[in-house]
């Protein structure tokens, strides 16, 4: 399986905590911080690697120690990185954890929203790739007509899409395959069944510690419970999730055992300090 990820590389700062401190000036002392690769397109490239993709991952980094320390990180796990430089410096995030796996997300450098993206650095390999996922990030839209083009099977996750953003819109439009997290949005199910009768392939919405709900115009709804683990961190369980999903849906496609696969790898996940198991 080969597979391509446009977008999303951060270095992240994770701080724990008990619970999330009062909006008041004071000093907090964590349980516990460490560094580590961010976003959501590492996660995905980090966990189909893990389990046994051959993954290219695309995206900005400055040339910063930051970028330095993601770009040996991911290639490190047998990762392809193509990159383009970022004259805003690598992403970077700080995530404060409480004790229930919830996360607040401040982005000390968010990286550069508008910046003219090289296609064809990844063309050849969005030709003969399975799978292609497309990061929700603004740069990333200007992939999306070369995708279309050479008919490539679109993977996009919508993350805590709420139903009614239009920066969604191009992303949502543009997918063969939909990932999402019944979070924010009040018919996710309605949302999803909508997709599904506009001729996507497959549409699932994670829902945490409840599980996941997967959905194809052959077999209808299908629920999944999650299993239960002890967790570290919650961070890369949507991602991990995706992974195991996409490996298993690309070598047989049915949608109980992808299903099923995704929960397995979201729960090694979180098990994990870091996005992906090692």
């Amino acid at each position: 399986m080969q597979a391509l990820i446009l977008g999303g590389i951060s270095w992240n700062t994770m701080v724990y905590v008990d619970a999330f401190p009062a909006p008041m000036p004071q000093t907090v002392f964590p349980r516990h911080s460490h560094d580590t690769i961010g976003s959501s397109g590492a996660g995905k490239a980090l966990n189909l690697r893990n389990l046994g993709a051959d993954v290219t991952l695309w995206g900005l980094l400055g040339r910063d120690d930051e970028g330095t320390r993601v770009r040996t990180g991911i290639e490190s796990r047998g990762i392809d990185l193509v990159t383009q430089d970022d004259p805003n410096g690598t992403m970077r995030h700080v995530n404060v954890m409480d004790a229930a796996g919830d996360r607040i997300s401040i982005f000390v450098n968010p990286g550069s929203h508008e910046i003219d993206v090289d296609v064809d650095l990844v063309g050849a390999v969005a030709e003969t790739a399975d799978l292609v996922a497309v990061t929700i990030l603004h740069h990333c839209r200007q992939f999306l007509p070369l995708l279309r083009e050479i008919g490539a099977p679109v993977w996009v996750d919508i993350h805590d899409y709420d139903g009614t953003d239009p920066y969604h819109s191009d992303f949502i439009e543009a997918a063969d395959y939909l990932f999402m997290n019944s979070v924010a949005h009040n018919d996710w199910r309605g949302f999803l069944d909508q997709r599904i009768a506009a001729g996507i392939r497959a549409a699932v919405c994670t829902h945490g510690a409840a599980g996941a709900s997967g959905l194809t115009a052959a077999d209808g709804w299908i629920d999944v419970p999650a299993l239960p683990v002890d967790v570290v961190d919650t961070n890369g369980a949507g991602d991990a999730f995706f992974a195991g999903f996409a490996t298993a849906w690309l070598g047989t496609p049915s949608l109980g055992a992808a299903l099923e696969r995704g929960a397995h790898a979201a729960a090694a996940a979180v098990q994990s300090p870091d996005l992906a198991p090692r």
